[in-house]
């Protein structure tokens, strides 16, 4: 049994040593499918990923981690917030609608070297849609106020993405970098996931004053309302300022980037 001990240690450094790292950075293109395409525009992320390669098992299998930040919406709009007696303010609503995922990332090359290596890839992590709504204050400062300057809606939900792409060395193009230093990482994926709720910013409409007991009408969103406060009688009321809708994750990523090898292995 001691023996086993003292070999796990010396495996692992072997596995270190022999092992390949690989730094990457990309932009990828997530394109919304299915309901969700129907109510938000393609989200645009920057990732940052990081793979390790056991050379010393099989070189054509690499584990790893990836984390991106994307938007998906950055929206001003005035928007007519009356009551059908006239009274209420006319007033901007900025819509942000920002994503955030974390993955991990199992690759297999289908090469084991070459200037050009297809691969396919799988990952799973979870991803985290918010958005904030901002009603500005109105320029007549007699008429309505909003109680509330930003409205957050945040979900999230785990997801698994399938797909594949290539890897195309940089030398390829000029015999000056090293080989396999640099790498352009291209590929598509089909990302599935849970539901979730978000706001539909893909086409806002101008709102006025509706009842929150109201019944939803078939193929809108739930209102999502803002307080306010009518500045001479002191009356509160609502406002819809947005539709919150909920559906399953449902998107094909479309990526390219550059990978960086670490160390001379």
């Amino acid at each position: 049994m001691k023996k086993i001990y003292l070999l796990l240690p010396a495996i692992f450094l072997c596995s270190y040593l022999h092992a390949q790292f690989k730094l990457g950075t990309n932009y990828s293109l997530l394109i919304p499918q299915g309901e969700m395409g129907n109510n938000i525009n393609p989200v645009h992320t920057v990732n940052l990923s990081f793979l390790y390669t056991p050379k010393i098992f099989c070189q054509r299998f690499s584990v790893g981690t990836e984390m991106g930040f994307g938007n998906y919406a950055y929206v001003t709009k005035e928007q007519d917030l009356r009551f059908p007696d006239g009274s209420g303010i006319n007033t901007d609503v900025i819509y942000t609608s920002n994503v955030i995922n974390a993955a991990l990332v199992l690759r297999a090359n289908l090469a084991a070297k070459g200037k050009l290596i297809p691969y396919i890839e799988a990952k799973a992590g979870t991803i985290n849609f918010f958005s904030n709504v901002y009603v500005a204050d109105p320029e007549d400062q007699s008429s309505c106020k909003p109680l509330e300057s930003k409205n957050i809606i945040r979900d999230n939900t785990f997801f698994a993405t399938y797909g594949g792409g290539v890897q195309v060395d940089v030398g390829l193009f000029d015999k000056k970098v090293t080989a396999g230093k640099f790498i352009i990482d291209v590929g598509i994926n089909k990302i599935k996931g849970g539901n979730l709720n978000y706001i539909n910013t893909k086409d806002i409409q101008t709102h006025v004053h509706t009842d929150p007991n109201a019944p939803v009408d078939p193929g809108k969103g739930e209102p999502l309302n803002v307080q306010f406060i009518n500045i001479s009688t002191q009356t509160i009321h609502e406002h819809q300022v947005a539709e919150l809708h909920n559906s399953q994750l449902r998107m094909i990523g479309i990526k390219i980037g550059m990978l960086f090898k670490l160390g001379n292995n």
